[in-house]
């Protein structure tokens, strides 16, 4: 057996010890539901799958025994919270129905999601595409606006900040009203305007991102409502059936946003079936192999590529939205870093997962120490969900936390204002309407 497969084996060995450390959460915390094993449990699907569909891409051991140590670090604090105390707690609050599935609720969320279709609608409008192009072909539309984006030609207007942001409060609306809802009926409906905004952004901008975190807000409101009516459970067959649907009817709606971008031009069937294949491990497998090959140039002095390294610049890839708001104006490329890892046909990108800006901010034992500062303020935000009746904050934190966990592959979801922006925004909106009893 090779070098290769060795590692190949023991690789997927260190990712199963993700699963094994979400299961030793649940037994800490008594239930599934808790963010360490909500963490390790991404992890663990982050390195499995890009194992098998990248499988061609050399993974470093050294690099998943580093992410492993963070998630370590991550859960230590759990040990210091009376967990079942604070699950008794939770069983004297009322259902979630009470509390999420109110007229004016229910209302703020179609509000929200007919407001973010109209401006959508209006900033794809402002980069000169006509009505007349929207209805005629507007696949073609999402191929025009994503060559603007990457050639910087998008023009900023204050109609797609608005379409962007109401898009994150219907998924986090959307998802706490469903979650309450204990009967079936106009389910359909609200899963369709809670991801109607993302879907039009999918297919007029060729940009998936938005979609799929909608999707994680989405889910981690469904598990705040569960929390609400003492279920525990993170995923059961009934879960897992729904998830599988509703995955085979979005992909072929994320397979036309890949084709939206000329990909339908190409003409030969071999040729449109390569480049998807391109697309989908792009998007889904190069995080680890890019990482590994950064992690162990810059500690190991061996990678496929040279990388620029920054030296403890104290937070500043992590928080950059916050950096950048206080009036740091050093540059920084359209996608943070320049460097394209590429290996082979399919895996190429440049996708290096939040661990690298955490360590060149930290370093890597000071990257550890704030994994233990920030699963200590998780942990602290998941015992005060549980025990106090009607916290937005405690509520709203959870909701992020899932959706910044599935971002993580990517990059810290804090590099972008519009996250803090739209948390500070909804957490007013929700004790507005926790406060007014209609």
């Amino acid at each position: 057996m090779d070098e290769f497969l060795i590692f190949k084996v023991i690789n997927i060995f260190l990712a199963f010890l993700f699963l094994l450390g979400a299961w030793g959460a649940r037994k800490i915390f008594s239930v599934w539901l808790n963010p360490v094993s909500i963490l390790l449990l991404f992890w663990f699907f982050y390195t499995v799958f890009p194992l098998l569909a990248a499988f061609e891409a050399p993974v470093s051991p050294f690099a998943i025994l580093y992410i492993l140590s963070f998630c370590f670090a991550f859960s230590l604090s759990c040990f210091l919270f009376p967990w079942r105390t604070a699950l008794a707690r939770n069983e004297n609050k009322l259902s979630a129905d009470y509390y999420f599935n109110r007229p004016l609720m229910v209302g703020a969320f179609y509000g929200a999601a007919g407001f973010a279709v109209l401006m959508t609608f209006l900033g794809v409008l402002q980069q000169g595409v006509s009505i007349e192009q929207l209805l005629a072909d507007p696949i073609a539309v999402g191929g025009v606006y994503a060559g603007k984006r990457y050639s910087g030609e998008i023009i900023p207007t204050i109609y797609a900040q608005l379409g962007l942001q109401c898009s994150y409060y219907t998924a986090v609306f959307g998802g706490l009203v469903y979650g309450s809802r204990g009967a079936a009926k106009g389910k359909l409906k609200l899963l369709l305007f809670a991801f109607l905004p993302a879907l039009l952004v999918m297919f007029l901008q060729s940009a998936k991102g938005l979609l799929f975190f909608s999707v994680f807000l989405f889910l981690g409101s469904v598990l705040v409502t569960r929390i609400y009516n003492k279920n525990y459970t993170l995923l059961n067959y009934k879960g897992i059936r729904s998830l599988t649907l509703y995955g085979l009817l979005v992909f072929p709606l994320v397979i036309a946003s890949f084709l939206s971008r000329g990909v339908y031009q190409l003409g030969d069937t071999a040729l449109i079936l390569n480049r998807l294949r391109f697309y989908l491990v792009t998007y889904s497998s190069v995080h680890l192999p890019a990482f590994s090959d950064w992690f162990s140039e810059r500690y190991l002095g061996e990678s496929l590529m040279n990388y620029k390294h920054d030296t403890l610049t104290m937070g500043f890839y992590t928080f950059m939205s916050l950096f950048q708001l206080a009036g740091d104006d050093r540059s920084v490329p359209m996608g943070i870093y320049d460097e394209y890892y590429a290996y082979g046909d399919f895996v190429k990108g440049n996708l290096f997962t939040v661990f690298r800006g955490l360590i060149n901010d930290f370093g890597l034992l000071g990257s550890l120490f704030f994994a233990f500062v920030v699963g200590l303020f998780c942990n602290f935000g998941y015992w005060r969900l549980l025990c106090h009746r009607n916290s937005m904050f405690a509520v709203l934190f959870f909701v992020y936390f899932v959706a910044i966990s599935y971002q993580t592959y990517i990059i810290s979801s804090m590099s972008w204002l519009t996250i803090p922006l739209v948390f500070i925004v909804q957490w007013v909106l929700l004790l507005v309407l926790m406060k007014v009893r209609v």
